[in-house]
């Protein structure tokens, strides 16, 4: 009997942990379809307070480039630039969205369009901006609008969406592997717009 009631109490204490310590993120800034409102090369910049410095987003909408390489994508840790990438002209634009990790304070950065989804983040280990997600690399279905979002749950999700319907992904940071794992939630959910933290 006792073995019972210590098997059970233990199930109960981790059953508590989980819930009481569960990784939950923030949506804390959010930027729309920026760039359909960007003028010839206007940018869209803001900086965030992080863990490691003052990081500095900077977006611009270049006039002479080609559609291809249309927008460009500077990040800036303190006075270090950490990447500089060009990306292309979409319709609709591009939504920019910051998600912090409530249980260690680390942000991590949303790019997304009608095409793709990818999260970045500043890795300390390796003294540089990481792409810790891409919608390019997990199955969906062809013509599925990416969103990468936190639920109102906490929950940080890829979803694909597509006549109201979502398939997701959840995302937890591996703090061992200083990376993301995953858990394919699978289809038929309902319109990620219901789930998702608004500002």
């Amino acid at each position: 009997m006792r073995k019972l009631v210590a098997t059970v109490l233990s199930l109960f204490i981790m059953a508590f942990a989980t819930v009481c310590f569960a990784e939950t993120y923030e949506m804390v800034y959010e930027a729309p379809n920026f760039t359909e409102g960007l003028k010839n090369d206007q940018a869209l910049s803001e900086t965030f307070s992080t863990p490691y410095g003052l990081l500095k987003v900077q977006a611009r909408k270049l006039w002479q480039a080609k559609s291809e390489n249309q927008l460009h994508f500077i990040v800036w840790l303190d006075d270090q630039r950490l990447d500089d990438a060009h990306y292309p002209k979409v319709n609709y634009g591009y939504t920019l969205r910051v998600f912090k990790n409530k249980s260690n304070s680390d942000l991590f950065y949303s790019l997304e369009s009608i095409d793709r989804a990818m999260l970045f983040g500043y890795s300390p280990a390796n003294k540089k901006l990481e792409i810790y997600i891409d919608s390019m690399n997990y199955a969906h279905e062809n013509g599925a609008y990416p969103y990468i979002v936190a639920l109102k749950n906490g929950d940080l999700i890829l979803a694909f969406e597509k006549s109201g319907k979502s398939k997701r992904y959840r995302f937890n940071w591996d703090a061992k592997k200083n990376w993301f794992g995953y858990s394919d939630l699978g289809a038929g959910w309902s319109s990620i717009n219901r789930d998702k933290q608004t500002r």
